[in-house]
């Protein structure tokens, strides 16, 4: 995961997309409040801190994907 400091703003973003899809994992499905708000296109690739920008991953998700484990479909969403 990129290690820069991420705008006030982004961070709204990634707590609203949470809540918009209700903790819920888009990859797996598993609901968790530990859950992750994560940029489609990265944010060290200057993705914006918009709505359609983000999903929601559950942790083990999140991580499997950051390792090259996982890959997203981006014109899925």
């Amino acid at each position: 995961m990129a290690s820069q400091k991420r705008p006030k703003e982004h961070l709204k973003v990634q707590k609203v997309v949470k809540q918009r899809d209700g903790y819920k994992c888009e990859i797996c499905g598993q609901v968790t409040q530990n859950a992750h708000g994560h940029h489609v296109i990265p944010f060290s690739e200057d993705g914006p801190a918009d709505l359609k920008n983000m999903m929601t991953l559950c942790p083990d998700c999140h991580k499997a994907y950051h390792k090259g484990d996982l890959h997203v479909d981006i014109w899925r969403f």
